[in-house]
């Protein structure tokens, strides 16, 4: 999570990982932790094989699809200057590069954001991630948080 937010962004930020936690929850995923969510464990931190800044990611959320045996990943994004950083694009690409050990499959990679924004981001997805990868992100649009 990002050091420099302002009180405003960081509350409005927790408030949508806790709305993708219920979204997540909704379809039908195990929740296995949450960054600064109470409740929650935090999730462990991703390995980085090679992207952008070199650091290890932890994401917002942490999960499974026990019938896809696959990860599943969640992040949330204010829209505040967070979609397209170098921080955040490292993020999706480490978040995107993980496997599950036993079934070999990649991982799901869920992104919330205000419903204002939905366009810009899906522009930003396919301008910046591999096409071959666009079919493990899902952009979720937030229902409470217009922009």
């Amino acid at each position: 999570m990002a050091t420099n937010r302002s009180p405003e962004d960081f509350r409005k930020h927790q408030s949508l990982v806790e709305e993708l936690i219920g979204w997540l929850e909704e379809q039908g995923y195990r929740i296995d932790g949450a960054d600064g969510v109470e409740g929650f464990a935090v999730p462990l931190e991703l390995e980085n094989d090679g992207y952008g800044d070199q650091q290890d990611q932890v994401p917002d959320v942490a999960g499974f699809d026990i019938p896809g045996q696959r990860l599943v990943i969640g992040e949330a994004k204010t829209g505040k200057g967070d979609l397209e950083t170098e921080h955040a694009l490292t993020q999706y690409n480490v978040f995107l590069d993980q496997v599950h050990p036993r079934s070999l499959r990649q991982a799901m990679l869920f992104i919330i954001v205000p419903s204002a924004i939905v366009a810009e981001f899906n522009t930003l997805i396919t301008h910046y991630i591999h096409p071959d990868l666009w079919g493990n992100i899902t952009v979720v649009q937030s229902r409470k948080w217009t922009s």
